[in-house]
Formats: structure tokens, C-alpha cells, sequence
């Protein structure tokens, strides 16, 4: 996109917004997004985010872009995809869940607790989640394709809204009132309308369990399925939905060794709702890390087919020291498939990046690089190219 903004001698974030998908747009597939893409107001956000412009400095040249992309979450959709999950109230008024889904750092865990305390009106730290051992928990599948909000956080969901069925039904005969009156917030059951009446939710419990009522629920969630890809058209639904986002990065080139700094970068997605804050910016702080080792320093070298630097002693992955300063910004449109309409953020935040660094180290040697990962010696060839 920034070449063919250069080549037509347009803005390239004007020409960006010129074609962005909107809703209602068919996709090379056919498919036709259902939900509105914000990838205009992630750019808008992502560039004014980068703030001013640093001072070229020495032999140093400054240079800024951005790239936006689409990435779906969650298998693809004739996969026929589910997940299980368990929710329980204890007689002191907390909650377990137990749920499958492997914690591989994403904070996966922390948002299946919080999607429960959310439902049954508990803070977060009276959930308890059992961990992944599959002799106590109901099968979650992989944490792979950016799913497990998406699934698991929907099992959990599903679960948590039956154990409060019956929570407000045994409240409702305690206050005397109907069930739909009944609100869980704080750890009580009250009236809407009426906080002053009201039962501790470990009151709430006994009284479901003396009323025959259960107090827990094994659920089970379904991703929207489809019929296949069509292989002799290509014509079809490959995901049921996607998370738009965009990079703006700046860079730093030495003029005279072609070594780059990423001194800054800023993202800015649509997560549809935010389950868990801190986790939400984790992942895009670390899918964008990732992302910059890709485009400047990771590579396998091969000879004869054999990896010469197979362990991380040879093969170069970002350390502390690389990563720059990281804004990140989370719009909520609520159009996601996920929790309360949430989407899934761990592959899409490491999309744009790689794209993002090369229009940017392109924008400052004023010649397009290609080439990955992004050397000091390929960026010397784009400044010298007569050398």
C-alpha cells in the first residue's frame, strides 16, 4: 500500500482509508462481513498515538508508517468446533471453574474467572479455576487459532448463566419477589430496585441446595459452522469472524552502518469487549514484540536443507534491550462472536507489524526493502544500490 501511495503520490494512510473493508463487503472468498471493520479508526488512533515526530539526530534518519490487517480467531468454521466447561458455587459463597483450556500465558485462565464473576455478581478474586488436568476438567481444546476466549470463554459463559438460573429462582423465593426481579451484584442477591433487601450470596446457595436446586452446571459451546470452501471456486466462509487492527511504527537508520531501532510503536485494536485489561494489552504488547523480531533479526539458516542455527544460543529472537516504547489503545464495538461480543487478540497483535517496520525503514532510506528479516547489511543495499 505505501508503494503504490508513492507511486500514485497520494497520502498512504488517505489511501488506506480509501479501501479499507467496510461492512457489508465481500471478501476474495465471497464471504461477506457481517460486522463493521474499524480499521480506519485503529489507523487514526495507532498514527496520532506514535505523538511527534523525533528529530533526525547525527547520521541517524527518522522514518514512520503503518500497516492494518485482518485476522480471524477461532478455527475455521466447518471445523465444527467446541469446547466444554464447568461452573460451581461453594457453600461460602465462591465460585469454581473448571475448564481444560491451557494457560500458555495469555491470561486465559484469569479471563474464564472473570467472565464467571461477571455472571454470578462476584469479584474476580472469590473465583477459583481448577487447573488443566483432564481427570477434573471437561475437554477445551488447544490454545492454538486464537480460540480459547472465543470457546471456552463461551462455555464458561454458558455455564455461569445457568448456575445463576437457579441462584435467582432460590433468591426470588427468599425475597419474596420474581426471579427476573433478582440481581447478583457484590457477592448478594437483591431486588432490583430495592438494595436494601437482600441475602449474602452463601446464604443464596444453602437456600438453592435445601431447595433441591442445583448449584452447578457442566455446559457446552458450538462455533457457528458452515459448509467447506467450494476447491474447484475457492468460493466460501473460511472463518466466522475477524479482529482488525493496525502498527504505526518509527524507526531509526544509521546512515552509515544501516543498523535499525524501532524507537517507538503503537497499536490500536477493535477487541470488541475487553475481558481482562492487563491480559488484552499483554498480548498486544507481546504479539507486537514478536513481531518486530520476524521482520529484523529472526532468519534459519539452511545448508543443504539442515538447519545451522536450530537452538536460541544462534537464532535471534528480541531480548529487553530491542523492544521500544509500546502504546496501546482497545476499542470496544461489542461485534465479536467471543463473551459479551469480545473478539481474540493473541495472533492478530503480531500481524501488522512485519509490514508496519518495512514501510517504515523504506520510508526513511526513501527505497522500498523486501527483503526479511531487515539487515543491516540489505538496508546498506537499499541506501547504496550502485555500492
Amino acid at each position: 500500500m505505501d508503494a503504490l501511495a508513492t507511486a500514485l503520490e497520494l497520502d498512504p494512510l488517505a489511501l488506506r482509508e480509501k479501501n479499507f473493508l467496510r461492512k457489508g463487503d465481500a471478501l476474495a472468498t465471497g464471504q461477506v462481513l457481517e460486522s463493521e471493520p474499524l480499521l480506519a479508526e485503529t489507523m487514526r488512533r495507532a498514527w496520532t498515538a506514535l505523538g511527534d515526530r523525533r528529530a533526525a539526530r547525527g547520521p541517524m534518519r527518522v522514518g514512520r508508517a503503518v500497516a492494518a490487517s485482518f485476522t480471524p480467531y477461532g478455527r475455521m468454521c466447518w471445523t465444527r468446533d467446541s469446547a466444554s466447561a464447568w461452573v460451581g458455587m461453594e457453600l461460602d459463597g465462591t465460585a469454581v471453574v473448571r475448564c481444560a483450556a491451557p494457560d500458555v500465558g495469555g491470561g486465559q485462565t484469569s479471563s474464564l474467572c472473570a467472565i464467571a464473576a461477571e455472571v454470578l455478581g462476584l469479584d474476580v478474586e472469590r473465583v477459583t479455576a481448577v487447573g488443566r488436568d483432564s481427570h477434573f476438567t471437561p475437554r477445551a481444546g488447544t490454545t492454538t487459532a486464537t480460540r480459547q476466549l472465543l470457546m471456552s470463554g463461551n462455555a464458561v459463559l454458558n455455564a455461569a448463566r445457568e448456575v445463576r438460573r437457579h441462584l435467582a429462582a432460590a433468591a426470588a423465593v427468599l425475597l419474596e419477589a420474581a426471579s427476573a426481579d433478582i440481581e447478583l451484584v457484590g457477592g448478594r442477591a437483591f431486588v432490583r430496585g430495592a438494595p436494601d433487601r437482600s441475602f449474602p450470596l452463601a446464604s443464596v446457595v444453602t437456600a438453592a441446595i435445601g431447595q433441591g436446586r442445583p448449584v452447578q452446571a457442566l455446559e457446552k459451546y458450538d462455533a457457528p459452522s458452515a459448509p467447506t470452501i467450494d476447491p474447484v471456486t475457492g468460493q466460501g466462509k473460511a472463518f466466522n469472524d475477524y479482529t482488525f487492527g493496525t502498527h504505526a511504527i518509527e524507526v531509526e537508520v544509521d546512515d552509515e552502518t544501516g543498523r535499525t531501532w524501532v524507537r517507538r510503536l503503537a497499536a490500536c485494536y477493535d477487541a470488541g469487549r475487553v475481558i481482562n485489561r492487563t491480559s488484552a494489552e499483554g498480548q498486544l504488547e507481546g504479539g507486537a514484540v514478536q513481531g518486530l523480531g520476524y521482520a529484523l533479526m529472526e532468519a534459519v539458516a539452511l545448508e543443504d536443507g539442515v538447519s545451522k542455527n536450530p537452538h536460541l544460543a544462534d537464532y535471534k529472537i528480541p531480548t529487553t534491550l530491542d523492544v521500544p516504547e509500546i502504546v496501546t489503545e482497545l476499542l470496544e464495538s461489542g461485534d465479536g462472536l467471543g463473551p459479551f461480543g469480545a473478539k481474540g487478540l493473541g495472533e492478530p497483535a503480531m500481524t501488522p507489524s512485519i509490514a508496519a517496520v518495512a514501510n517504515a525503514v523504506s520510508s526513511a532510506v526513501a527505497a522500498r526493502v523486501t527483503e526479511l528479516p531487515i539487515t543491516a547489511e540489505r538496508v546498506l543495499a537499499a541506501l547504496r544500490p550502485t555500492a
